[in-house]
């Protein structure tokens, strides 16, 4: 051999090979699942005056004994990266209605982290603010929060109790449902917003808090790392926790009601310009008008019959009926008004006891949004004492 092919020193490093001992889990959406051991060891090989010797393998320590396995390797744990995401699910507002129990407005809360995780569930309020173009104005009643049990997405008041997620494998979502009940008060397009807060914890101990971990990394130590991002109400980066708002929206009937008199005659002038005089027949008309949302339902109309006037009976459809309804679209329908409280023909009006008209099932049952059912006129008469 030719001296001058060998280099400046006769040992001379021929080939630097890594090696990993443990292959790697396929790549989630969160990452590699916490506390996977990542190890490999790095094996140098090399000749000496051009022969090749027997390689050396890394440890962590240093090794220096030439051969397969006289060398250890590197090892070191994925730590816990929490992460988590929580979505409003319908993509608009809760529909509702005035004194509505147990109003329910569903969450999905997703585990985007490495490693499974507990988490607490806070329900609340929001103030002002504006969501899916509707600004926050009352308050729901009575917050309650819990876990969709069977992942079936339906509130189920006997199935779904848990209040806290003891569990959420890494890349798992679960619905999550806030119950409320809606303020009788509540009118018709006022909106109530709420929140959803979920904040990360022990798994399988949803009452223990995760605590970031501080300081230098450990090699053997599953540290804690927050990597959420910030999110509703304020919430800020990295700090275990995040927040989505949900709404309710109320749908109400609006009702007008306006009442009107008419003299129809009297003794003297009959029904030319007629007075309001003694003997004179009046006819009282109340229009009921729904410009709300929703229908009204089960209307019952109550008026008391004035001091000083009597009812006048038969004066409708041709002289058999006592109380005339027309709708918004000019339709009309009769009824009977007996006295003594008791609807012997079933059709909705009476006189009560106390000397009242009443008038409700099926003479007036349900007044309508729009159209020609959104109004009905109630008229009847008297007679001036």
């Amino acid at each position: 051999m030719n001296s001058s092919n060998i280099p400046m020193t006769r040992a001379a490093l021929a080939l630097l090979v890594l090696a990993g001992a443990v292959a790697l889990p396929q790549a989630q959406a969160a990452g590699t699942a916490a506390t996977t051991s990542i190890q490999n060891r790095a094996t140098i090989s090399y000749s000496v005056g051009g022969n090749a010797q027997t390689p050396i393998e890394s440890s962590p320590t240093g090794n220096s004994t030439p051969g397969t396995n006289a060398g250890a390797s590197t090892v070191f744990v994925v730590d816990n990266r929490v992460d988590l995401t929580i979505t409003e699910v319908a993509g608009s507002a809760t529909l509702v209605n005035p004194g509505e129990l147990n109003a329910v407005a569903t969450y999905l809360v997703t585990n985007t982290g490495n490693a499974a995780q507990a988490y607490q569930l806070t329900p609340t309020n929001v103030v002002g603010g504006a969501l899916f173009g509707n600004t926050d104005s009352i308050d729901v009643n009575n917050l309650r929060v819990f876990v969709d049990a069977n992942n079936n997405g339906t509130y189920e008041a006997a199935t779904d109790t848990a209040t806290s997620i003891a569990t959420l494998a890494a890349d798992a979502g679960v619905r999550v449902f806030i119950v409320a009940d809606v303020p009788v008060t509540a009118t018709n397009l006022q909106y109530a917003s709420a929140r959803l807060t979920a904040a990360a914890a022990v798994n399988n101990t949803p009452a223990t808090l995760l605590v970031q971990s501080a300081g230098a990394d450990g090699a053997g130590t599953v540290e804690i790392v927050f990597a959420d991002g910030a999110s509703a109400g304020g919430d800020v980066l990295r700090n275990g926790r995040f927040a989505a708002d949900d709404q309710y929206a109320v749908q109400s009937a609006a009702l007008t009601v306006q009442k009107t008199s008419t003299v129809i005659s009297d003794p003297f002038n009959a029904a030319s310009n007629p007075k309001a005089i003694p003997g004179a027949t009046v006819e009282y008309g109340v229009t009921v008008s729904n410009t709300g949302a929703v229908a009204a339902s089960g209307l019952v109309f109550a008026d008391p019959i004035p001091a000083n006037t009597t009812f006048v009976q038969n004066v409708y459809s041709s002289g058999t009926r006592d109380v005339r309804l027309t709708n918004g679209g000019g339709v009309d329908t009769f009824c009977v008004a007996e006295a003594g409280g008791t609807d012997t023909n079933a059709d909705g009006c009476v006189r009560t006891a106390g000397g009242s008209l009443q008038v409700g099932t099926p003479a007036l049952a349900t007044l309508a949004v729009s159209g020609p059912t959104g109004s009905v006129t109630v008229r009847f008469r008297v007679t001036i004492n």
